[in-house]
């Protein structure tokens, strides 16, 4: 079966976030591993990374996911602010192999071209992709022998973002070419809003994945449903079984015996109190029988198709 949790803060110290992953019911935990606006950060304190490592251990709880920074954008066509993006990030998988985390996951990043008419422009694109393997492979090659894998999310579409279709996420794969170390979380709100139709095209969409990315590459997914419609390109999370997304997914989704040992972590807006209800709902759906389909809120919900590389 697919392990359950959330996004857990680490506000008072790293040991909270294992207290509070328990007390909403979790056995899976996402955090940050600094303040996730700010670039600096003072060292990391080794007893504190044991503390933690032995709370996880105790709780029984993981794998604990580290999320990055959201300053950080390793496509920056701006060389000086590529590499300060660069050496953020890896400070942050340091950290991340400090504290026994499985994982560190990253958004891609933005090629941030000021021409409108450039968002979709396949060779801008590509070269931001390009850049982003660049730095990736660079920050592995310098920390050979860390354990904890580098996994790509897939973006929503917003703005210059790329990394939104599953065509761009294998590049980057393909790019960095260290796959032992590396994987992907599915975002299953961006990849909608990316116009993948989880709702009536379930099994499509994951032939589209395995073609573009490969089921072996898959570590995790962030579990949110979505305000916005399929196709929208806007990034804006719902409450599991509120959103667009609705209930009939996750049942799907959670029953999906191909996914069993998979995490998944929920970064839904409500926060604690809502994700222990919502913990709770996920494995209530477990092996549970399919109720009435629920009804699409947005039936006539856009479709975008993706450019290919």
């Amino acid at each position: 079966m697919m392990r359950v949790g959330a996004h857990n803060s680490i506000a008072g110290g790293y040991h909270n976030a294992v207290a509070e992953c328990v007390a909403i019911g979790g056995d899976a935990l996402q955090m940050f591993c600094k303040n996730q606006r700010q670039w600096a950060a003072k060292p990391l304190n080794l007893d504190d990374a044991k503390a933690f490592r032995d709370a996880v251990a105790k709780a029984k709880v993981g794998p604990v996911m580290v999320h990055d920074s959201y300053l950080i954008n390793m496509g920056n066509a701006d060389a000086a602010k590529s590499e300060q993006s660069r050496l953020a990030f890896l400070d942050e998988y340091q950290r991340s192999e400090a504290l026994g985390a499985a994982y560190l996951n990253f958004h891609p990043g933005s090629h941030g071209s000021d021409d409108k008419h450039a968002r979709d422009d396949i060779k801008t694109r590509v070269a931001a992709l390009e850049r982003i393997a660049a730095n990736v492979a660079s920050v592995l090659d310098e920390t050979k022998g860390f354990h904890c894998r580098l996994v790509i999310e897939n973006a929503a579409g917003q703005g210059t973002n790329v990394g939104n279709s599953w065509e761009e996420v294998g590049f980057i794969l393909d790019a960095v070419g260290q796959k032992k170390r590396m994987g992907v979380t599915i975002d299953t709100q961006h990849s909608w809003a990316c116009g993948y139709d989880w709702v009536d095209h379930y099994d499509e969409v994951w032939d589209s994945f395995e073609g573009a990315v490969g089921r072996a590459n898959l570590m995790a997914f962030h579990l949110n449903d979505s305000k916005t419609a399929c196709g929208a390109r806007v990034d804006r999370h719902d409450t599991i079984g509120s959103g667009l997304l609705g209930l009939e997914f996750f049942r799907t989704l959670i029953n999906d015996r191909k996914l069993d040992g998979k995490a998944g972590y929920l970064e839904t807006p409500e926060g604690p109190e809502s994700w222990k209800k919502e913990i709770a709902l996920l494995r209530s759906l477990r092996d549970a029988p399919a109720g009435e389909k629920v009804a699409s809120k947005n039936p006539a919900a856009p479709r975008v198709k993706q450019a290919k590389l």
